[in-house]
Parts: structure tokens; sequence; C-alpha cells
């Protein structure tokens, strides 16, 4: 079984061909860039050398593949670069490849079947911890510093290594689930225990489908650790795929692989273990009603809940266009989620939302009696002149308070704060909720 992880490079060699053409079939060398990209460079054309290069497409949807150890790849997506080679009589042809499905021939992202998902994804050990071993130890009752015995257990019966499961809709069940996985040799043993995320259907669905159902649960995370986070390994199953001994199904993994620019090397980043927003442990007795509002969320919100994660990125540098994207989640908010009839629902005073000083000052209302927002002092004046000068380009007169550099960054981290609060009170937080939430939240996570 291959240890597939995309912080890895990957490189498989065989023949590549078009599923309208089996017979015509190129050598060549297929190479996932951790990161990056993931190209195909084939010692040849598909087709006629001539006809390639007066006719040839400079996209193919799909490209099958079958490696020098007789593993199916699929290629979505692929972009062809054509590199003419005049001292012999073939081409090197280049393919850029958006998606990877290693381990099945499939028809494309749309192609309904019967499966499954699980991905790892490493900050969420850290967020909902397994407790999958059990470590005893063992000391000389005479001398309390020699250890005499060491020992690991892991128990896995029934559902003991579900977490938690969540039915977020009538097709699609969520599960966090614990592993635990064995490394090394006699001398030198590994075991690593981890959290991940299983997607369970009752019926077919598409892998777009259920790799969208794992990206909401990366959005969540994101908000949930205040990092961008991404599934380091994306295994799929068929239940028509699998090898059966005696009474045991086996089923065959597909991995998923799509080259997310935006992620990070998740090796060398620090780890941010009791760095979290919340944790599973702050949110368990809620988490099942949290996830299946995270899940069927009305389709306003998609807009600001990514431009709310897009803030959380951490960055080397800070400019206007990270000021812009908090200020017009916030106003989305506003404009979006809380008009005349909610307010008067809710007992809140009615605001008049034609400006933005107005919809700053509901939400600093709304959210007053939360103890880092007070901390915070968020000048609306500031706020309004900035959004106005950055968004709109109106001239900066002596009496603007519009802000610059070290200033404006202070202030967007700030504002990323009231949109926290936003966000978390449309999922079911209350005040008091979100409160503790923030006091427990370390300052330098919240970068106040």
């Amino acid at each position: 079984m291959e240890n597939i992880d995309l912080d890895q490079k990957l490189e498989y060699k065989g023949d590549w061909w078009l599923p309208s053409d089996p017979d015509k079939r190129v050598a060549g060398v297929l190479t996932y860039y951790p990161n990056e990209k993931i190209v195909l460079e084939l010692l040849g054309c598909f087709g006629e050398y001539s006809l390639a290069i007066l006719t040839g497409k400079d996209e193919e949807d799909i490209i099958y593949g079958k490696t020098a150890e007789s593993k199916e790849i699929t290629l979505i997506n692929n972009i062809r670069s054509l590199k003419l080679n005049f001292s012999a009589d073939f081409p090197i042809v280049k393919y850029t490849c958006n998606y990877m499905v290693i381990g099945k021939h499939v028809e494309g992202l749309d192609e309904k079947r019967s499966y499954w998902a699980t991905a790892r994804i490493p900050e969420l050990s850290n967020w909902c911890q397994p407790e999958a071993i059990t470590t005893t130890m063992f000391f000389d009752k005479n001398h309390n510093s020699t250890m005499t015995n060491l020992s690991f257990s892991t128990k896995f019966r029934s559902r003991k290594d579900i977490i938690n499961n969540v039915e977020v809709n009538e097709n699609t069940t969520v599960k966090i689930k614990k592993g635990v996985r064995y490394n090394g040799n006699h001398f030198a043993p590994e075991v690593e225990q981890y959290s991940y995320l299983e997607i369970r259907k009752k019926g077919k669905t598409s892998i777009k489908e259920i790799v969208s159902d794992i990206f909401k649960f990366e959005q969540f995370l994101s908000l949930a650790t205040l990092s961008i986070v991404k599934s380091s390994k994306i295994t799929l199953h068929d239940k028509s795929t699998y090898q059966q001994e005696g009474g045991t199904r086996f089923y065959r993994e597909i991995h998923f692989i799509h080259a997310f620019r935006e992620r990070n090397n998740l090796q060398s980043a620090e780890s941010k273990m009791f760095r979290n927003l919340f944790d599973y442990s702050t949110i368990k007795d809620v988490y099942p009603e949290i996830i299946s509002k995270w899940y069927n969320e009305p389709i306003e919100l998609a807009p600001i809940r990514y431009h709310l994660i897009s803030s959380l990125e951490k960055k080397q540098l800070y400019g206007s266009v990270d000021f812009l994207i908090v200020i017009q989640a916030l106003e989305g908010f506003c404009r979006r989620f809380r008009s005349k009839k909610y307010r008067k629902t809710h007992g809140l005073p009615e605001r008049d939302y034609s400006d933005l000083f107005a919809m700053m000052g509901s939400l600093l209302d709304e959210f007053g009696n939360i103890e880092l927002i007070q901390k915070c002092k968020i000048d609306k004046e500031a706020v309004v002149d900035s959004r106005n000068y950055y968004s709109h380009f109106m001239p900066k007169d002596k009496d603007s308070k519009a802000l610059d550099g070290y200033e404006l960054y202070k202030l967007t981290m700030r504002l990323r704060i009231l949109l926290v609060c936003c966000v978390l009170s449309l999922y079911g937080f209350d005040n008091s909720r979100i409160n503790e939430i923030m006091k427990e939240s370390h300052s330098k996570v919240l970068e106040l």
C-alpha cells in the first residue's frame, strides 16, 4: 500500500493514452511537485506527429495512464505545451494537469459512483485529539527514576474508533475518527495516533461532490484554528472496487491529488497546538448542531465565509487589500443578515444601513459585551475613511482619519476579530459563549 502525502514529491513512469484512442500509447513521466503543479512529460504525442503539431488540441479533459507497477492513473483538465525535437522524429509534449486520480480510471469529476472518502488533515489531530493510544509506565519502587516497564496499547471494537458522527443532511454523514499507524521496525518502532475525517454518502456521488464536502470541513477547521488548513491526504473508496478474502472485503484505495498552491508545507510549519480559536472539547456539546449549520449554510453566507477564511492567512506583508477583504465581509454580513426584521425580532435597535459608519456602530453595539471587542477600541471614523480611501480612491484631506502602514494592519486585525464574532453568531454561538472562546484564545492567535 502506497503512502501518499501531498507534501512529498511523487513520480510515475508509464504509458499514457486518450480514452478515445486506447491503442495509441505514449511513454512518459508524471511528476507531482508539492504545492506547485502536476506535470506529465511525454516522449512523443497522441496521434500522428505532423497532425499533432498542426491541429493538436491544447487541452485534454482526460488522460489515462498505467505505471510500470500496473497502477491506474487518471489525469483531469490537462493543458498542453509542445516542444519540437528537430534531431528526432518525435516531439516532447508536456501537460500541466489540474487533478490526478491514482488507483482507478474514471470518466471525470462528475461521474457518479458509490464513493466514500477519508481525509488526513494534520491540524485535526491537535484540534480534536484522538486519545487512541494508552501509555502505561512502571517504575522501580526503590528507585523512582528507574523505569521497569513501558507499554502502549490500543483497542478498536465496533464503533469505538468514531469520535463524532453527524448526519448533516439526508445523504451525507460527516465523521471524525481516530486511527493508529505503525512504522519503523523491531529495533526502532514508530507509532502514530491521529484523528481523521470520513465522508459517507447514502446514494451515488461524484468526486467533485465528495471533495467539496472535504473542502467545507477544511474551511470550518480553518476558522477553528485561525489558519489556512488543507488535507495532506485524500483517499476515495468505491464500493464496487474491492478484493475479498474469506468473508472480508478489502476496498482498494483511490488517491485524489490537486496541486493546492495555497497549501502550506505542513512539515515545516510550527505546531499550533493550544493556539486555536476554539478546539473540539470547547464545543463538544454543540458540535453536531454547529457542523450541520456549516454544511447547510444559506448561499448568501458563502462569500462572507470565504472572505473570513482568506483573512486568516498568515503573511509577511499586509496591505490595503487585506483590510478591504475584511471590511467587505463585514458590510456583507450587515446587509444580508442584520435586516430590520431581524433586529426587531431580537430586540436590537433599528439601524440605517445606508453607510458604513452606521453598520460599524450596530456591530460594535451587538458584540459590545465581549471583552476582547471592548479592548479593540475600534475607531468607526478611521474604518470609514480608510475604506473610502483604499476602495474609492477618494482624496485624503487634512481631516481624514484614513490609516496606513502598521496602524492599518492593527485595524485590520481588530476588524478580523469582529468578523469572527459575526460568523460564530451565525452558527449558533451566543455572546456569552463567544466571550468564553475569545478569553480562552491566546492573544497571539488573535494578534491583538
